[in-house]
């Protein structure tokens, strides 16, 4: 009888072998970028559709079950597929998959190492997420594997030999020490299990931790930084992944020590680094025409919001955190394909050269500018429902901070209605070429699957369940 394969090895190494592939045929980048992204998408929507209660699976050209749930086990390290491994890893490979296919048509030909980087950061992304025992808790390594990723991501990143983008590295690897000191205690008190105090402590640390493993203000630079000089698709890509994975590990730590989120005062400490990232990112997008600093910091302004609906007590705070992500996914790849545009036809991103472009290119401008207000939640885009029931629930506490917010994404939406203005101005190069049709078609099929999302947000409800269901353990 022949073995099964286990899924954990079939996913990982078949990824990587890809990722190998693909630098090796770099050549005939956009081909392979189309084949990986539809590589990734397959096997996105294959995990997706998976039922775990029927574990073994037998695809038409491997020739042998597949195991879905057998567990591996390297070096003490436990990787099986679960619930909500199985819910991360597709949401994570849809992304992948998703930039490669928009990559083909909207990265620049310099991009050569975007397919093979993301494929690696796939596997890597796949293995935190199968990962569910090990010598130290999987939930305490998350930093070191975080800044590993990081590692990676920031190769995908650099533009030219820039250096800024490093600064992406901040958040995990100022959160490592502050984790490993938690783990101490953790294993002082599994030793003195009669001191309480032991594991308040290690629960304090784990706590402080986290919120900066999430990246807020002041810890966000890296992320501004890229938005600013790095491919839009890569950056997208990148900072999806990692804040994916940064929630995904947050949730498991709040399963398995509850101490976290009960004895500490994390809910008080996200909701104040929430607020602070909020603020600061409207306030500093109000303050530039660059359009992907300005990309950068409404993100940012985005990001700090889910932090607060992740601080509100109650069974609303899950489901709203996950809805709010999933409006940020859609309008950051739809910000991300407009901008990728604009920088390829015109060649840089200066609010000067920019000047007139929405003439010759006024699909890709529209979607950049729809992809930002979505973020900012702008009404009619893709983010302005998530946006008014986070306020919503926060006005229901206290409404200043609330008020605050509102005007934050008020000078958000004022920047984009300025650089609005720059691209509908005067035309200043008069050679730039108009958008070319199968452009035109991508961009539009975007517009309207975002403005869809905006108008009926109820089209996720079914996504985001399976996601609360599968978060919710």
């Amino acid at each position: 009888m022949t073995t099964a394969v286990s899924l954990p090895v079939l996913l990982t190494v078949s990824l990587l072998l890809a990722a190998g592939l693909a630098y090796l045929l770099r050549g005939w980048n956009r081909i392979m970028a189309a084949i990986s992204g539809v590589y990734c998408l397959a096997w996105g929507g294959l995990l997706w559709l998976a039922d775990l209660n029927l574990p073994v699976w037998t695809p038409p050209l491997l020739g042998r079950s597949v195991d879905l749930t057998a567990p591996t086990t390297y070096l003490d390290f436990r990787f099986v597929l679960t619930p909500i491994g199985a819910t991360a890893i597709s949401l994570t490979l849809v992304i992948i998959g998703a930039t490669l296919l928009l990559s083909t048509r909207f990265a620049a030909p310099e991009e050569y190492a975007l397919t093979p980087l993301l494929l690696i950061l796939a596997g890597g992304y796949t293995l935190l997420f199968l990962l569910t025992e090990g010598p130290v808790s999987p939930v305490l390594l998350a930093p070191i594997a975080l800044a590993a990723l990081s590692a990676v991501a920031v190769f995908l990143l650099s533009n030219r030999g820039s250096a800024t983008v490093l600064r992406i590295l901040l958040p995990p690897v100022l959160a490592i020490p502050v984790v490993l000191i938690a783990d101490w205690y953790v294993r002082a008190a599994a030793l003195d299990p009669q001191n309480s105090l032991l594991m308040t402590t290690a629960a304090q640390f784990m706590g402080v931790g986290y919120v900066i493993l999430l990246g807020p203000v002041p810890f966000h630079w890296g992320r501004v930084a890229a938005a600013e000089s790095a491919p839009p698709l890569a950056t997208a890509a990148a900072t999806l992944l990692y804040q994916l994975a940064a929630l995904f590990m947050l949730f498991q730590l709040l399963a398995q020590f509850p101490a976290v989120g009960q004895g500490t005062s994390l809910a008080l400490w996200l909701e104040w680094a929430g607020i602070v990232t909020a603020l600061w990112g409207g306030v500093a997008a109000f303050g530039t025409l660059h359009p992907g600093r300005l990309w950068g910091y409404v993100a940012l302004h985005d990001w700090g919001i889910i932090l607060i609906t992740l601080a509100v007590a109650g069974t609303r705070s899950l489901p709203l955190a996950l809805f709010l992500f999933s409006l940020r996914a859609v309008s950051m790849l739809t910000a991300a394909t407009g901008l990728s545009a604009l920088r390829a036809s015109v060649g840089s991103l200066e609010p000067a050269r920019l000047s007139g472009a929405g003439h010759r290119l006024p699909w890709s401008s529209a979607i950049y500018l729809l992809g930002g207000l979505g973020l900012a939640g702008f009404p009619l885009s893709a983010g302005f429902t998530g946006h008014w029931a986070a306020l919503q629930i926060m006005a229901e506490t206290d409404w200043r901070p609330a008020a605050a917010i509102l005007v934050a994404s008020a000078g958000a939406i004022f920047s984009y209605i300025r650089l609005a203005r720059i691209l509908l101005g005067p035309l200043e190069n008069r050679s730039l070429r108009r958008e070319r049709s199968v452009t035109t078609a991508i961009a539009a099929g975007i517009l309207l699957l975002s403005m869809a999302i905006a108008l009926a947000p109820q089209l996720l409800d079914g996504p985001v369940s399976r996601m609360l269901i599968a978060f919710s353990g």
